[in-house]
């Protein structure tokens, strides 16, 4: 953490402040995410959660220092998450606050999610797409209405929904719950699906879906 610095910010009271100069395109800081399970998740100290994220399906808790970059409407680097990096997106002075978008996290992890359901879509396999709903899901489709993991895993199956596409999200103010509207190709032709999601202990589930 030679390159950077903890001081005062809006993540639990701290943020990440350039310790020397930085040119535009150099990588300010690396990280390496670290996955939890549900129990490890569960398992984690007192205010922990705001430091997790569910990318594909799956928790990760981002290490210090990274987890204390601070969001900024006018942020001074871009996160990396191929590479895990955060890099300037203009010159950085030393004393400066190191800031991203978080909204470009949210944005990733609904991306990765979406791109989760359809590799379980397209496995068939009931244990993936189980992962991905909450165990109390409701399902509209075809004119039934069904309840809980079993339930939903067994009529979207029997239903053939075989793809997503036309993907929208709106996202809530407390961004941790989201809607989104796709087509999907199903047994009985293309469908309008609405799907209302929320971060449950630290991952995106599927809480609400409705096949039209």
């Amino acid at each position: 953490m030679d390159d950077v610095t903890l001081g005062p910010g809006d993540l639990a009271g701290t943020g990440v402040y350039a310790a020397r100069d930085f040119a535009v395109g150099e990588v300010v800081l690396s990280y390496q995410l670290e996955p939890l399970d549900e129990a490890a998740y569960l398992a984690l100290p007192a205010g922990m959660d705001l430091f997790v994220h569910g990318y594909g399906g799956r928790r990760y808790l981002y290490p210090v220092p990274a987890r204390f970059v601070n969001h900024s409407d006018d942020p001074s680097c871009y996160q990396d998450f191929e590479r895990g990096c955060d890099i300037a997106l203009r010159s950085i002075a030393r004393g400066d606050r190191i800031t991203i978008d978080a909204n470009e996290e949210t944005s990733r992890e609904l991306v990765t999610f979406v791109d989760a359901y359809r590799h379980a879509l397209r496995e068939g396999t009931g244990a993936l797409l189980t992962g991905l709903v909450d165990r109390d899901v409701r399902l509209w489709m075809a004119g039934r209405a069904t309840r809980g993991r079993e339930a939903y895993v067994a009529t979207v199956s029997e239903a053939e929904l075989v793809s997503l596409s036309e993907v929208e999200w709106l996202v809530g103010t407390g961004r941790w719950e989201a809607l989104c509207s796709a087509e999907a190709e199903t047994a009985r032709g293309r469908r309008h699906q609405t799907m209302l999601l929320k971060a449950i202990a630290g991952n995106w589930q599927i809480v609400y879906h409705h096949a039209g």
